[in-house]
């Protein structure tokens, strides 16, 4: 049982390996071509987490301000940036302790035609309350109207999703900056003041904070790994996997059923071929190379009988010779030489003697046993289709029979186009039937009859002679009757045998074209 269940469990093993490479190859695709993404994504969002500290640190600054003041501050009531600090355009600096970024408050005009470090308070109609850089984006004006310098279109959208707080990088004429837009949220839930991102609060305003892009600019304190975002996939992956292992063995069990089962028979039909059964087919159950395996089987088996056939027929009509060869050197001799001692000894005899009646009988019946002899040498001649048809062998046949025998026989033999072993039978069985007809009905006349019907042959022998009851045909035919009846059966045909007593015999026989 474990030997038959070693190809299923192979192939189930193989669904199982050829699943799981197909995971690990779609895994590694997708880590080449996401990884890099994921860490540039990573690097910006936590580049831009620096920005979005400091944002949310002036957003505090100005809600402790709205707090005393009942409102949101004005730019005298509140200053955006340090002092102090300058900065040149496109410059960026952090703080000390690496939480945040620093602000420079600029109160001199700077080339605005590179991203500066900046900070913008707005109300809720985007105009600016407050700035760290005044002559760019001066108190009352419009964020991105007449007169303020370029910002990013991002920044210009003051939405609920902004409201929560936004910060990434972004892309201006100026160049790439990185930004942050933090609420200024006036009471949370429980009355008091609050900043915070996801507070419950009102909100009174927002603070904007941009720097210039830099990739110097290092990772935040709170970065996140690129691992907890690749992370993911690998343990999809892994689940994946892991049920690609009982699917992969119960798919592999269930597909390779049908196979496993027909190759089974495959290899019951090839022991039974091997223990000489060379008749056993093997149903052909699909176009697929199994199938055409099984094909190529029956067509070795029916190559096997048809050897087999032919051997035990060359084996046959080797000892037919032989024995025909033992019959006439010594039988048929002797029986020559008794019927020209009894036709001498008759002519011996003066007319009237009492042994003249004997003498004539025992001549009679020695002629009758050497017409009968030459009848079972013919009948024991092999018989070769090599170099001729069906229809060239069996006028040879009738020939022989009626030189030797002295017997006409007309023959009427048209062209026939059968198998082999169909053609073997078929002379075989006409040589039976002519050598039954000699033998005891002693016919004058003899009708032999080939023809093609239905993509096989009609074969018919008819004689004049005595007849007989075709119910007791075992008492006077021997094993004639019994032996073509045999090869018809085997061929799948039809034998039928007309006769009476004193109305002559005809043997019909019907074969197919091919052997079943």
């Amino acid at each position: 049982m474990a030997r038959h269940q070693g190809l299923r469990l192979r192939m189930a093993a193989s669904y199982v390996l050829v699943t799981a490479a197909a995971v690990a190859v779609v895994e590694l695709v997708t880590l080449v071509l996401l990884v890099p993404r994921l860490v540039a994504d990573s690097k910006q969002r936590d580049r831009s987490l620096l920005v979005g500290i400091t944002a949310h640190d002036y957003a505090a600054q100005v809600l402790a301000a709205a707090g005393r003041l009942g409102r949101l501050p004005t730019g005298s009531e509140i200053q955006l940036g340090e002092s102090g600090l300058v900065l040149a355009p496109r410059e960026v600096r952090m703080e000390a302790g690496g939480e945040g970024v620093r602000i420079p408050y600029t109160a001199a005009r700077q080339d605005e035609r590179k991203p500066l470090s900046l900070a913008v308070l707005l109300n809720l109609d985007g105009r600016i309350a407050a700035s760290s850089y005044p002559p760019g984006y001066p108190a009352g004006a419009a964020f991105g109207g007449p007169g303020v310098v370029t910002l990013p279109a991002g920044a210009l959208a003051v939405s609920p999703k902004m409201a929560k707080g936004e910060n990434g990088q972004a892309d201006t004429t100026l160049g790439p900056v990185l930004c942050a837009l933090a609420p200024v949220n006036l009471l949370a839930a429980d009355g008091k003041p609050n900043a915070g991102i996801d507070g419950a609060g009102q909100a009174i305003g927002y603070v904007y904070v941009q720097v210039p892009y830099d990739d110097r600019l290092p990772l935040g304190a709170d970065l996140t790994s690129p691992g907890t975002d690749v992370g993911p996939l690998l343990i999809i992956g892994l689940l994946v996997t892991l049920a690609a292992l009982p699917v992969g063995v119960v798919f592999g069990l269930l597909s390779t059923k049908t196979l496993i089962g027909r190759l089974r028979r495959l290899a019951a039909s090839t022991v039974a071929v091997a223990d000489g059964d060379y008749h056993h087919r093997v149903p052909v159950s699909g176009t697929d190379e199994v199938g055409q395996l099984e094909a190529n089987f029956n067509r070795m088996a029916v190559r096997l009988a048809e050897a087999m056939s032919v051997q035990r027929q060359l084996a046959g009509a080797g000892e037919r010779a032989r024995i025909a060869r033992e019959l006439h050197d010594s039988i048929s001799q002797d029986l020559y030489s008794l019927r020209l001692l009894a036709g001498g000894l008759r002519r011996a005899l003066p007319a009237g003697s009492p042994l003249l009646g004997r003498v004539e009988a025992m001549e009679s019946t020695a002629t009758g046993t050497v017409i009968e002899m030459r009848a079972l040498l013919l009948e024991l001649r092999p018989v070769a289709l090599r170099d001729a048809d069906l229809a060239a062998a069996l006028a040879g046949l009738c020939a022989a029979y009626g030189d030797r025998l002295g017997v006409p026989i007309a023959t009427e033999l048209a062209p026939v186009t059968v198998a082999p072993a169909v053609e073997h039978a078929a002379l075989r069985i006409a040589q039976e039937a002519l050598a039954n007809a000699v033998r005891h009905a002693h016919p004058t006349r003899i009708a032999v009859r080939l023809d093609a019907v239905d993509g096989g042959l009609l074969l018919s022998v008819t004689d004049d002679g005595a007849g007989f009851d075709p119910e007791r045909a075992g008492d006077r035919h021997g094993m004639g009757l019994p032996m073509m009846r045999e090869r018809v059966t085997e061929l799948g045909g039809d034998l039928q045998v007309d006769s009476a007593p004193g109305d002559g015999t005809t043997v019909l026989v019907r074969l197919p074209g091919e052997r079943p």
